[in-house]
C-alpha cells in the first residue's frame, strides 16, 4: 500500500523542511506501510503522542483518526506507493509537500492549489478526498500545527508543476507554520 522510500536530495532540486508540528501528521502517513505489514495500532502512538505537544490529547487522537482515514481512502484511489521520508524526519518529500498543500487546501476545495495537488498526487476523486481531507483540517485547526496553504506559484515553484515563474518563498513563524526553501 504506503512504501517508504528515500531518495536523495540530489534526485530533486527542492529541499521541503516541514515545521515539527506538521512531522506527526505526516508520520500518519508515513506509518502506514508499517501499519499494513503488521496490523499494530501502537505505531500510531508516537505521531499521537508528539501531537500533543501541540494540540490537546482529544485533539490529538482525532487528528491520528482522521490521517488515519484520508491514508487508507488516497491509497487505495492512487493505485502507487507515496515517496515518504523516514518516521520522524523533518524533510518533506514532494509528494508528502502535496499531500499537505492538499489538505490544507480542503479549507477550500475550489482552489486552484488543492486542483494541482490532487493532480500531482494522481487524485480521481477531489471531492471524495476534499471532504476527508477538511475532516482532518478542523481538527488540526483546534491546536497549533503548522497549516498555511501555499499560493499557487508556490506550490508550482516547489513541485515543478505547471508555468515556472521566479518564486522567493519566506515564510514569518508567528504561529506554527512551513518553512521552503527553493534551490
Amino acid at each position: 500500500m504506503d512504501e517508504a522510500l528515500s531518495l536523495p536530495f540530489a534526485a530533486s532540486p527542492v529541499a521541503v523542511l516541514l515545521h515539527p508540528s506538521v512531522v506527526p501528521v505526516i508520520d500518519v502517513f508515513r506509518s502506514l506501510s508499517r501499519l499494513e505489514d503488521q496490523y499494530d495500532l501502537a505505531m500510531l502512538d508516537g505521531p499521537e503522542h508528539a501531537l500533543e505537544a501541540y494540540t490537546q490529547p482529544e485533539t490529538a487522537k482525532g487528528i491520528v483518526s482522521d490521517a488515519l482515514l484520508l491514508a487508507f481512502a488516497l491509497t487505495r484511489q492512487r493505485g502507487r506507493p507515496f515517496i515518504h521520508r523516514p518516521v520522524g524526519s523533518r524533510h518533506g518529500s514532494l509528494d508528502e509537500y502535496s499531500l499537505l498543500a492538499l489538505i490544507g487546501a480542503s479549507r477550500d476545495p475550489s482552489s486552484q492549489v488543492a486542483i494541482e495537488a490532487a493532480r500531482y498526487l494522481d487524485i480521481v476523486s477531489l471531492d471524495f478526498m476534499s471532504a476527508l481531507a477538511g475532516s482532518l483540517v478542523r481538527q488540526i485547526d483546534l491546536g497549533a500545527v503548522a497549516f498555511v496553504v501555499p499560493e499557487l506559484s508556490e506550490f508550482r515553484a516547489i513541485t515543478g508543476v505547471g508555468l515556472f515563474e521566479e518564486v522567493i518563498v519566506e515564510t514569518a513563524l508567528r504561529r506554527a507554520e512551513f518553512n521552503f526553501r527553493h534551490q
